[in-house]
């Protein structure tokens, strides 16, 4: 390899690695023992600190695949950021809103389950349609056991994100507002589809769980085909159906070597005398 493919190559594990924590949320180190001093504490508009350690990890890491990105894309031929990743300003500013989700209104709406879709496919689609990138925030978005096991695998005290005691909502980021409204029309029109349609008309779940059939291999194309075993019932009938004197797939009656006599009414030692019976029926088949 080259120095230049050398390059290349550092440069994607190490993008590849950021993204990966900023995904899982896990973005402050585990050792404790270099830990820097925390500055004064700052608080925006609602009151709510802007600056916690979780906060300054997580924009440092941030700010550092930003500047990764625009690296490779100005030095790898071909290359293509994450699915996640949106270029940001020139002043290196985002434009970002919420849609909050009315889980007291509908507490028995499985609106996590629909927004996100089989494998999260029905929120990438979401993200595509829109070019913003949309994630579900707030109470109820992160399972308590799966927050605290990767606390405690990272061998830490779990401090979450303050976006997690805020009320269930999709957070949407995009660096243009035209963005941010095509996604918030997407997740409104979305949550009025599974606040209005009950189960057995709601076309968008349906979907969700015929796709999640085909993913994990278990769908069965018998839609429209009526009452299931009908076809083959019908060829039990049919096969059913047979000749006594031919063997053919007729009924004995309609058979045309009736003149014949059936096998069981054939004598079965050679030479034997025919009897009474024997000889009446041969002569009714005659005059029939």
């Amino acid at each position: 390899m080259t120095s230049e493919q050398i390059e290349a190559y550092a440069l994607h594990v190490r993008i590849e690695e950021i993204t990966q924590k900023l995904r899982l949320d896990d973005v402050v180190p585990a050792n404790q023992n270099r830990r820097s001093p925390s500055p004064e504490p700052q608080y925006d508009s609602s009151g709510r600190r802007s600056n916690t350690r979780h906060q300054r990890h997580r924009r440092r890491l941030e700010d550092e695949r930003h500047s990764l990105i625009r690296t490779a894309m100005g030095t790898i031929p071909g290359y293509r950021p994450p699915p996640d990743y949106i270029p940001r300003h020139a002043s290196g500013s985002m434009i970002k809103d919420k849609v909050y989700i009315p889980t007291k209104e509908f507490p028995e709406m499985n609106f996590i389950g629909q927004l996100l879709g089989p494998r999260g496919r029905s929120l990438a689609e979401m993200n595509t349609q829109s070019g913003a990138n949309i994630v579900v925030r707030g109470k109820g978005s992160v399972k308590e056991g799966r927050r605290r096991g990767r606390g405690m695998a990272v061998g830490r005290r779990d401090t979450g994100s303050s976006q997690d005691h805020e009320p269930l909502h999709c957070l949407i980021t995009a660096d243009t507002h035209e963005k941010i409204k095509k996604a918030k029309a997407l997740l409104q029109d979305t949550i009025e589809v599974i606040v209005m349609s009950p189960d057995h008309s709601n076309h968008r779940k349906s979907q969700q769980l015929r796709d999640l059939a085909v993913i994990n291999g278990t769908f069965r194309d018998d839609e429209n085909r009526g009452e299931r075993h009908r076809d083959a019932w019908k060829r039990e009938i049919g096969a059913s159906i047979k000749c006594n004197i031919c063997g053919g797939g007729h009924v004995s009656r309609d058979c045309a070597d009736g003149n014949i006599i059936p096998p069981w009414r054939q004598s079965k030692k050679p030479g034997h005398p025919e009897d009474q019976l024997e000889i009446e029926y041969r002569q009714l088949l005659a005059e029939i």
